[in-house]
């Protein structure tokens, strides 16, 4: 396949209509604040700072995070599910209406956002859980270790399995707030998934590198694809677009298909969003390229709409070397 510019994507990308009265919900159960007398003045004050610190963002740094513990006096799991209902406002449902948000800690104590992602015309299999879309927001930001995930009810089992791709699974800590912020409850992934299907099941043992972890692909483009660029050699906003795609598609995670690839999005300003295929074991649970771009464009603030693609993605489909 070639370097392309593919119009009219407008089927898949279609904009989400604004959401007016609907029910905000942070995960899939809704958080029930505790308002017990003598903690409301401070329940209410980590709420407020923890909103304001979400509101709009899916990456806090690591300085952030800790200046804004020390300000709301509480344990980082009591702060990242007071953040669930701020970081559920930017989820993209159009079809269930359910908004879901999920908050990350990473291994460099930087703080992450996902956001469930749905996209009208089109299957459900094709949306974007929120768990899934806070791993392509630690991919696209570096971050090789996830801590700790903060949510306010159990993961489904699509993103369980999605989870058991990462070679830090074992370690991450799931916390529940089934009861409110103020009382986590804290699981690891082999209470959740015990006895899972997992990349060494396909892999073999052997230092096979996983989910997050850094991806080289040697790659090159097909003769083909190097007579488009030719072709679009004046087109500077195509060129910037392509060499994005390739790059995504040399760090993407595709250890069973071994077809590394990677979409670039390009809005109506020019502006340029890549990332790459994320494969899973069981496959359905993976995220595909075009997807995973879409995730990127929305955290770089470049898609505050669907509508704002202008119908131009290039994909990287290039021949191993």
């Amino acid at each position: 396949m070639d370097v392309v510019r593919l119009r009219s994507h407008a089927q898949m990308l279609r904009p989400a209509p604004r959401l007016r009265g609907v029910q905000h919900i942070s995960s899939r159960k809704a958080v029930k604040a505790n308002t017990a007398a003598p903690e409301a003045k401070q329940q209410t004050s980590i709420a407020e700072l923890a909103a304001q610190a979400v509101r709009g963002r899916f990456f806090i740094p690591a300085e952030d995070v800790q200046q804004l513990k020390d300000a709301a006096d509480c344990t980082i799991d009591t702060l990242m599910l007071a953040m669930l209902e701020e970081a559920s406002q930017s989820a993209r449902p159009p079809i269930s209406h359910y908004q879901v948000g999920a908050v990350g800690l990473g291994e460099s104590g930087a703080v992450y956002i996902g956001v469930n992602l749905e996209f009208p015309g089109n299957p459900l299999g094709q949306s974007v859980h929120a768990e899934q879309f806070l791993v392509a927001n630690l991919a696209l930001h570096g971050e090789q270790k996830l801590n700790t995930l903060a949510i306010s009810a159990a993961p489904c089992g699509h993103c369980r399995q999605f989870y058991s791709e990462l070679a830090c699974a074992d370690g991450i800590r799931f916390v529940f707030g089934w009861h409110g912020h103020t009382h986590p409850e804290v699981f690891h992934f082999p209470e959740l998934l015990p006895a899972r299907f997992e990349p060494e099941d396909l892999l073999g043992d052997g230092d096979k590198a996983l989910l997050l972890q850094p991806q080289h692909h040697s790659l090159k483009w097909s003769s083909e694809a190097q007579a488009v660029l030719q072709q679009r050699a004046g087109d500077a906003v195509f060129q910037q677009a392509a060499a994005a795609a390739f790059t995504a598609a040399q760090q993407s995670y595709s250890p069973y298909t071994l077809c590394p690839s990677a979409v670039a999005v390009i809005n109506m300003q020019d502006q340029i969003s890549a990332h790459g295929y994320m494969e899973n074991a069981a496959h359905n649970p993976g995220i595909p390229p075009l997807q995973a771009a879409v995730v990127a464009a929305i955290i770089q603030g470049q898609l505050e709409t669907y509508q704002q693609v202008c119908g131009e993605v290039v994909p990287s489909i290039c021949a191993t070397l």
